[in-house]
Parts: C-alpha cells; sequence; structure tokens
C-alpha cells in the first residue's frame, strides 16, 4: 500500500528534541509490573516452540486491555498495541488473541 501523501502521514507521529526530554527517574517505570519497563526494549528468546509468540501476544493484549500479563502482572498504564508478527500466517494470527 503507497501513502500519497508521506509528508502527512509523518507528521502525526510524537516526537522531541533530545534536550527537552525529561531525566531518568530514580524509580522503575513499569508497562508491566515487575515484567517489562515502560520505555524498555528487548528481545523475547527461547528454544524453537516454546511459546514465545503467545507471550509477546499475552504482552500486547495486556497492555491494550489494562489486563493482568499472564493473569499475575499488572499493566501500568494501558494503550494502543502494534504487533509484527511475521512468522506466522495471517489466519493464525486472527486466531490466537481468542484464546487469550
Amino acid at each position: 500500500m503507497k501513502l500519497h501523501n508521506e509528508r502527512a502521514a509523518m507528521e502525526g507521529l510524537p516526537y522531541a528534541q533530545a534536550h527537552a526530554l525529561q531525566s531518568q527517574s530514580d524509580q522503575p517505570q513499569w508497562l508491566i509490573e515487575g515484567l517489562w519497563g515502560e520505555q524498555a526494549v528487548g528481545i523475547l528468546g527461547g528454544q524453537p516452540k516454546c511459546c514465545k509468540s503467545f507471550m509477546a501476544l499475552d504482552i500486547a493484549v495486556s497492555v491494550a486491555s489494562a489486563t493482568p500479563c499472564l493473569r499475575r502482572f499488572g499493566v501500568g498504564r494501558s494503550g494502543p498495541v502494534l504487533m509484527f508478527p511475521s512468522e506466522d500466517a495471517l489466519a493464525v494470527v486472527r486466531q490466537r488473541p481468542v484464546g487469550i
């Protein structure tokens, strides 16, 4: 899908200059309490077929719906979620949230 106006699409993205960013807090800010930091970037790794995709989906559903991740870890701040499930067929991706 080609965007008709790429500049207009980019204008909706939030941005800030480095000097305007808040300094880091002494207390950890959790997106999912005790499990994932609010502004963390990470990798879910493990052996093949050890449920990494389901874990990522559970995190996404929890953040989007403000429900505890793995029915245990509270969500500090809910909001929209974007997932990029690049390894599974789209029909499989569509079915998985129903199970969660």
